[in-house]
């Protein structure tokens, strides 16, 4: 069988006094708990703009690297058509001089050639 045994008695002075300390033991550990939830919140903005600011900041540095990269690219693409150019006209150049000398040597020929015979002519 149980046995009922009497708890502490408290009187009404003790009582307040633990009552008192009670509540503002409660009181100063809801301010401790609001004063984080303020600072958590905070915290949590701040870094949300941050964030946002680094973000905005990274896409911007990127589309003007894309941009620089384009630019260096269509830059580049150019020089290529005109060296391609260039070596287009210097071949042809080339073939052209190449015809004026082939066309020099046959009046050479002919004239080495009649040379050859007035020496041969002038021993004889």
């Amino acid at each position: 069988t149980l046995s009922l045994k009497p708890g502490p008695r408290y009187d009404v002075p003790d009582w307040n006094t633990n009552s008192v300390l009670i509540s503002t033991n409660a009181e100063r550990q809801r301010s401790a708990s609001h004063q984080i939830r303020q600072e958590a919140r905070q915290l949590r903005n701040e870094t949300t703009n941050q964030t946002r600011w680094d973000e905005h900041d990274t896409r911007t540095r990127l589309s003007d690297r894309i941009d620089d990269v384009d630019r260096w690219k269509e830059t580049l693409a150019r020089c290529l058509m005109d060296i391609e150019a260039e070596i287009n006209n210097l071949v042809q150049m080339k073939e052209e001089a190449e015809r004026a000398l082939q066309a020099k040597n046959l009046p050479l020929d002919v004239v080495i050639e009649c040379l050859t015979l007035r020496e041969r002519s002038e021993e004889h």
